[in-house]
Protein backbone atom coordinates (compact mmCIF):
# COMPACT_ATOMS: atom_id res chain seq x y z
CA UNK A 1 0.00 0.00 0.00
CA UNK A 2 2.89 2.34 0.83
CA UNK A 3 4.33 1.96 -3.09
CA UNK A 4 0.55 2.86 -4.19
CA UNK A 5 0.36 5.86 -1.96
CA UNK A 6 4.28 7.19 -2.81
CA UNK A 7 3.38 6.83 -6.66
CA UNK A 8 0.18 8.54 -6.65
CA UNK A 9 1.84 11.40 -4.41
CA UNK A 10 3.96 12.38 -7.37
CA UNK A 11 7.63 10.31 -6.00
CA UNK A 12 10.19 9.80 -9.18
CA UNK A 13 11.73 7.78 -7.43
CA UNK A 14 10.72 4.23 -6.04
CA UNK A 15 13.39 1.64 -4.34
CA UNK A 16 12.95 -1.90 -4.03
CA UNK A 17 14.88 -3.48 -1.63
CA UNK A 18 15.18 -7.15 -2.52
CA UNK A 19 14.05 -10.06 -0.57
CA UNK A 20 18.17 -11.57 -0.13
CA UNK A 21 19.70 -14.02 -1.51
CA UNK A 22 21.82 -14.69 -4.81
CA UNK A 23 20.94 -12.64 -7.90
CA UNK A 24 22.83 -12.03 -10.72
CA UNK A 25 25.95 -9.49 -12.25
CA UNK A 26 24.29 -6.99 -14.33
CA UNK A 27 27.98 -6.14 -15.62
CA UNK A 28 28.52 -9.41 -16.30
CA UNK A 29 25.15 -9.34 -18.36
CA UNK A 30 25.98 -6.14 -19.64
CA UNK A 31 29.68 -7.66 -21.12
CA UNK A 32 28.56 -11.37 -21.68
CA UNK A 33 24.98 -11.94 -22.18
CA UNK A 34 23.53 -8.64 -23.67
CA UNK A 35 25.92 -9.01 -26.76
CA UNK A 36 24.71 -12.49 -27.33
CA UNK A 37 20.61 -11.48 -27.24
CA UNK A 38 21.96 -8.50 -30.11
CA UNK A 39 24.37 -10.58 -32.37
CA UNK A 40 23.28 -12.48 -35.67
CA UNK A 41 23.57 -16.25 -34.83
CA UNK A 42 23.43 -18.92 -37.46
CA UNK A 43 20.26 -21.20 -37.43
CA UNK A 44 20.03 -24.31 -38.67
CA UNK A 45 19.00 -23.35 -42.05
CA UNK A 46 22.37 -21.30 -42.02
CA UNK A 47 20.45 -17.50 -42.08
CA UNK A 48 21.30 -15.13 -38.81
CA UNK A 49 19.00 -15.27 -36.21
CA UNK A 50 18.90 -11.84 -33.72
CA UNK A 51 16.72 -12.31 -30.51
CA UNK A 52 16.64 -8.65 -30.27
CA UNK A 53 14.85 -8.31 -33.85
CA UNK A 54 11.43 -6.60 -34.55
CA UNK A 55 9.14 -9.48 -34.99
CA UNK A 56 10.84 -12.00 -31.91
CA UNK A 57 12.32 -9.92 -28.76
CA UNK A 58 12.25 -6.29 -29.34
CA UNK A 59 10.46 -4.37 -26.52
CA UNK A 60 8.90 -2.48 -29.59
CA UNK A 61 7.78 -4.41 -32.06
CA UNK A 62 8.55 -8.18 -30.65
CA UNK A 63 6.13 -11.19 -30.42
CA UNK A 64 8.11 -13.34 -27.98
CA UNK A 65 6.29 -13.76 -25.05
CA UNK A 66 7.21 -11.93 -21.78
CA UNK A 67 10.91 -12.10 -22.59
CA UNK A 68 11.26 -8.63 -24.58
CA UNK A 69 15.01 -6.72 -24.83
CA UNK A 70 15.53 -3.24 -26.01
CA UNK A 71 17.52 -3.78 -29.53
CA UNK A 72 20.82 -2.67 -29.76
CA UNK A 73 21.57 -0.59 -26.58
CA UNK A 74 24.13 2.30 -27.22
CA UNK A 75 26.76 3.75 -24.72
CA UNK A 76 26.33 7.02 -26.13
CA UNK A 77 22.09 6.72 -25.76
CA UNK A 78 21.10 8.90 -22.83
CA UNK A 79 18.58 5.86 -21.94
CA UNK A 80 21.18 3.32 -22.47
CA UNK A 81 21.43 2.57 -18.31
CA UNK A 82 17.92 2.02 -18.41
CA UNK A 83 17.71 -0.38 -21.28
CA UNK A 84 20.38 -2.35 -20.29
CA UNK A 85 18.95 -2.64 -16.95
CA UNK A 86 15.43 -3.72 -18.95
CA UNK A 87 16.83 -6.09 -20.54
CA UNK A 88 19.15 -7.26 -17.39
CA UNK A 89 15.87 -7.70 -15.60
CA UNK A 90 13.83 -9.32 -18.32
CA UNK A 91 16.55 -12.09 -19.06
CA UNK A 92 17.06 -12.57 -15.09
CA UNK A 93 13.10 -13.23 -15.12
CA UNK A 94 13.93 -16.46 -17.28
CA UNK A 95 17.02 -17.46 -15.38
CA UNK A 96 16.81 -20.64 -12.88
CA UNK A 97 19.00 -19.36 -10.45
CA UNK A 98 18.50 -23.13 -8.33
CA UNK A 99 19.11 -25.03 -11.10
CA UNK A 100 20.81 -23.31 -13.99
CA UNK A 101 20.61 -25.88 -16.87
CA UNK A 102 16.47 -25.24 -16.11
CA UNK A 103 16.49 -21.70 -16.98
CA UNK A 104 13.76 -21.16 -20.20
CA UNK A 105 16.40 -18.53 -21.17
CA UNK A 106 18.58 -21.47 -21.95
CA UNK A 107 16.03 -24.13 -22.52
CA UNK A 108 14.15 -22.41 -25.44
CA UNK A 109 16.53 -21.84 -27.69
CA UNK A 110 17.94 -24.94 -27.29
CA UNK A 111 18.29 -27.80 -30.23
CA UNK A 112 15.57 -30.68 -29.16
CA UNK A 113 13.97 -29.18 -26.33
CA UNK A 114 10.47 -29.31 -25.44
CA UNK A 115 10.41 -26.42 -22.60
CA UNK A 116 7.29 -25.74 -20.05
CA UNK A 117 5.29 -23.10 -22.70
CA UNK A 118 6.96 -25.65 -25.82
CA UNK A 119 9.14 -24.89 -28.62
CA UNK A 120 11.04 -21.96 -29.36
CA UNK A 121 8.81 -19.55 -32.03
CA UNK A 122 11.88 -18.42 -33.65
CA UNK A 123 13.89 -21.72 -33.78
CA UNK A 124 16.66 -23.22 -32.20
CA UNK A 125 19.44 -21.24 -31.78
CA UNK A 126 22.17 -23.53 -29.30
CA UNK A 127 22.55 -26.83 -31.47
CA UNK A 128 23.91 -28.29 -27.94
CA UNK A 129 25.01 -26.97 -24.50
CA UNK A 130 28.70 -27.25 -26.02
CA UNK A 131 27.58 -23.77 -27.72
CA UNK A 132 30.20 -21.07 -26.95
CA UNK A 133 27.10 -19.04 -26.15
CA UNK A 134 24.62 -21.34 -24.04
CA UNK A 135 27.80 -21.93 -21.96
CA UNK A 136 28.69 -18.07 -21.17
CA UNK A 137 24.81 -17.63 -20.32
CA UNK A 138 24.87 -21.08 -18.44
CA UNK A 139 28.06 -19.41 -16.99
CA UNK A 140 26.42 -16.26 -15.47
CA UNK A 141 23.04 -17.70 -14.46
CA UNK A 142 25.89 -20.31 -12.72
CA UNK A 143 27.54 -17.32 -10.62
CA UNK A 144 25.19 -15.84 -8.53
CA UNK A 145 26.37 -13.14 -6.36
CA UNK A 146 25.14 -11.28 -3.46
CA UNK A 147 23.67 -7.91 -5.19
CA UNK A 148 23.99 -7.20 -9.03
CA UNK A 149 27.03 -4.81 -8.37
CA UNK A 150 28.44 -7.60 -5.98
CA UNK A 151 32.49 -7.13 -6.35
CA UNK A 152 32.57 -10.63 -7.15
CA UNK A 153 31.19 -9.13 -10.98
CA UNK A 154 32.99 -8.93 -14.30
CA UNK A 155 34.42 -11.90 -13.93
CA UNK A 156 32.61 -13.49 -17.25
CA UNK A 157 34.68 -13.93 -20.79
CA UNK A 158 32.60 -13.14 -23.66
CA UNK A 159 31.93 -15.46 -26.06
CA UNK A 160 32.66 -15.02 -29.47
CA UNK A 161 29.59 -14.58 -30.86
CA UNK A 162 30.51 -15.78 -34.42
CA UNK A 163 31.23 -19.06 -33.27
CA UNK A 164 27.83 -19.61 -32.07
CA UNK A 165 24.71 -21.41 -33.28
CA UNK A 166 24.75 -23.85 -36.68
Amino acid sequence: MLFIYACVAGCDTVTVEPLGGPTLCLADYQQCVDPILQAAINGPSGGPLTCSAGGCHDVDTGSGGGFEVYPDPNPADPDFDTQILANFISAKAFANLITPADSKLLLEPLQGVFAISGTHTGGDIFPDTNDACYVAMHDWISNGVGARDDPGCGVCTPPDVSTCGF
